[in-house]
């Protein structure tokens, strides 16, 4: 039975050598350190080895202790483990833990984002530093103490226990999979509510998380173990290793948070490798006119899951990639990269955007790996501040949505509000021009006026929007899940869509750009000349202001004024802020010098958007990895403390420009509430009902901002590069309210 099992064995069940031979290493291929290999037996090539940097057998040092036992310290490696700090003596102890810390991402302190350049694209996300782009090179700088010198570990195994010294703590863990089927169960548990880039779960039972705690002194793939090898099987790796195991008695250590990094970014680049290697035509190297006129060999391999096609696999552990590289690394240039390729493979290679064969089998995850692609490919368009890689308005695309029995519009509706960002990021990007060269305004007054009619209808009709299921409910075959998942996604986007169209007009005064410098299109006579729109519906509760309170400039006012600039423009938007009602509209072609919205209206627009930013990530579910209902929060297991992460967040830039808008209108009505300082000027502060308004005000722009801060506190339980983001706002805050006291 043994001989048998060691037959059907999975292929690189076993460790990897220490020394490669050259041409294996060239080719990424797994080398049995023979003399020469069976892989360049087989290929005919020459077999030449060298002394390899990476590995080999260590010599340890001997520890001189005065003490009766002593813990044996680990080998020494030229990429320093993530857990050093646990091992060695008490002189380097301390040494390795600084060395540790220095990897980790600066501070909010030490690398401050002042407020007007958070909306700036990738505005505070961390960035990680690079590493080795070998995946053979990261697997030796995790697990070198696993592959010691055998004869010292017999030496090691023949001492009496007594003479061991048993480890002070637990070194740190790392989530892995022991099959595919656990990992499919896991995205399912934790990716799919956010990404559902495969089709519906099979079973009729909720699936189960079902992890495997892996710590660097256990070899990682013996002769039992697992080893994922399939694009898709590493990329989803590489996602779930960054959420804490819940079996490490310290996951928000240093030690836990690099081992955590280092492993994923070890899946992260195999899974590169692996769809490199699955794309590779054999004659490329032999004879390229040949492989000119072929095609890759289709993957000789099971599918992953047995309703998604060998082929686009690649495709799907892109798009994870491609959120992997913002989330966790900070990474925009790679999220656009991974996320192009992406988009390349579906539509010139497997043409997934003109899908219209109902009777497919696949038809399914077609539509859902081909519109998961379009997400992932303007998301990076958005985040980065650029055009799209290709035209993603096509009229080409005839690739139904994906079906969603229980809620038929909630994919619709999802889709919509992306197109509707990205169409608002190509308004940033054009007014940005336009400022910068200080060109024409009125065809950005005119854009703004027709997003304005467009996406105002969907945000209203996202705000109608209420859920009655629990806030984490399991992954069933309905995907209940996805209909609270996908609407409140689709109300962060249209709401963060329709800030991108009014904060130039609502917050001028800050340095969002670089305004034309020109005598005629001065921020203050674009002030006097703003034209504004009533809102659709008004929602803030403000008390009426008297006929003298309400800001009643003229050009030729504003020319005797030009040296109060600064102080006029502080007063007019402040008092704009408490506005009850709003004059009748005019239409833009009747003045189109001047700016179609108030600095009052686009303020109030701004406001109650991002207030549906906050809600909607109040309600995004969380994942719920035990598969039980009834539940409206969840853990990493039934045993620990820590909530678990929502995953794969690529649109917390919206988070980024909600937190802009609360602290922004909060310095505005703080300095409102107590301008009565006796210069004549009257503000809503100087009764009781106004001062009550603004003690209302800036309650609910603390709530505001607590949401948002909430929702990036769970994100950064798993990814690193958001910490720096939840961090800036944080400190932000802070510094707001200690300038207050």
């Amino acid at each position: 039975m043994a001989d048998v099992d060691r037959v059907v064995r999975r292929k690189f069940a076993t460790p990897p050598v220490k020394l490669a031979c050259l041409s294996c290493r060239a080719s990424r291929t797994r080398c049995d350190g023979g003399h020469p290999c069976s892989s360049c037996v087989n290929k005919s090539n020459e077999c030449q080895y060298r002394p390899s940097r990476r590995g080999g057998p260590r010599i340890r040092k001997k520890v001189v202790s005065n003490s009766t036992s002593a813990s044996p310290p680990t080998a020494g490696a030229k990429f320093p483990s993530a857990g050093q700090a646990f091992h060695g003596t008490s002189n380097s102890s301390s040494a390795a833990v600084t060395a540790a810390n220095e990897q980790l991402l600066p501070t909010a302190a030490q690398q401050p984002v002042a407020l007007q350049n958070y909306i700036d694209p990738g505005a505070a996300l961390g960035q990680l530093p690079d590493m080795p782009q070998d995946s053979d090179f990261i697997f030796d700088s995790l697990f070198q103490a696993s592959f010691s010198d055998s004869v010292f570990d017999e030496v090691v195994a023949d001492l009496p226990q007594e003479m061991l010294a048993a480890p002070q703590k637990s070194g740190p863990l790392v989530r892995t999979y022991r099959s595919d089927r656990t990992l499919l169960q896991a995205y399912y548990c934790w990716i799919h509510p956010y990404v559902p880039i495969f089709p519906p779960p099979e079973s009729s039972t909720p699936p189960v998380d079902e992890p495997s705690a892996l710590s660097q002194s256990r070899p990682p793939y013996d002769d039992d173990g697992f080893e994922p090898s399939t694009p898709v099987a590493l990329a989803l790796s590489a996602v779930l290793a960054l959420i804490p195991s819940a079996d490490d008695t310290d996951p928000a250590s240093t030690e836990s948070i690099l081992f955590r990094r280092k492993c994923a970014q070890f899946f992260a680049q195999a899974a590169i490798e692996s769809i490199e290697a699955e794309s590779e035509i054999p004659d490329s190297a032999t004879e390229p006119s040949k492989a000119l006129e072929s095609t890759p060999p289709p993957a000789d391999r099971a599918p992953f899951h047995p309703r998604v096609p060998v082929e686009l696999e690649s495709i799907i552990a892109l798009c994870l990639l491609s959120v992997y590289e913002y989330a966790q690394r900070g990474n925009i240039k790679k999220m656009r990269s991974r996320a192009g390729q992406a988009l390349m493979d579906a539509m010139m290679t497997y043409s997934l955007h003109t899908q219209t064969d109902d009777d497919d089998f696949f038809a399914e995850a077609k539509r859902r790996v081909w519109w998961m692609t379009y997400v992932c490919a303007t998301q990076s368009s958005i985040v980065s501040n650029t055009p799209p890689p290709l035209e993603l308005y096509g009229a080409s695309f005839t690739t139904k949505f994906p079906t969603l029995d229980i809620d038929p519009e909630a994919w619709p509706l999802f889709i919509e509000a992306q197109q509707s960002i990205l169409t608002a990021t190509q308004f940033v990007i054009e007014l940005n021009k336009v400022l910068a060269t200080q060109g024409d305004m009125q065809p950005i007054y005119r854009k703004m006026v027709e997003l304005e009619t467009r996406i105002a209808p969907l945000a209203e009709r996202a705000e109608k929007w209420t859920f009655t299921s629990n806030l984490a409910p399991p992954m069933d075959q309905a995907e209940t899940c996805l209909v609270r998942s996908l609407r409140s996604m689709a109300r962060i986007k249209l709401n963060s869509a329709r800030i991108k169209v009014h904060r130039y007009c609502a917050f001028y005064d800050f340095p969002l750009g670089s305004p034309p410098k020109t005598a005629n299109t001065t921020p203050l006579q674009q002030q006097a000349t703003q034209q504004p729109l009533p809102m659709a519906n008004q929602t803030l509760n403000q008390p009426p202001l008297l006929p003298h309170q309400m800001p009643q400039h003229t050009y030729h006012q504003l020319q005797q004024q030009l040296q109060q600039q600064q102080q006029l423009q502080q007063q007019s938007t402040d008092m704009a802020m408490a506005m009850p009602s709003l004059p009748e509209p005019v239409s833009a072609a009747a003045a189109p010098i001047k700016v179609p919205f108030s600095s009052h209206y686009s303020a109030k627009i701004c406001l109650r958007s991002a207030l549906n930013i906050a809600v909607g990530f109040d309600g995004l579910p969380y994942p719920n990895p035990s598969g039980q209902y009834g539940i409206d929060i969840s853990f990493l297991s039934p045993t620990s403390p820590i909530v678990a992460p929502r995953m794969l967040p690529s649109f917390v830039c919206c988070a980024m420009q909600g937190a802009y808008v609360f602290l922004s209108i909060y310095r505005k009505t703080k300095g409102l509430q107590g301008d009565g300082n006796g210069t004549g000027t009257t503000t809503v502060s100087n009764t009781a009902s106004g001062n009550a308004y603004l003690l209302t005000m800036l309650l609910q722009l603390q709530r505001g901002l607590t949401s948002i801060l909430a929702a990036l506190e769970n994100y950064a339980t798993a990814f690193e590069a958001l910490r720096s983001m939840r961090d800036q706002i944080r400190f932000s805050a802070e510094n707001l309210i200690g300038l207050e006291a």
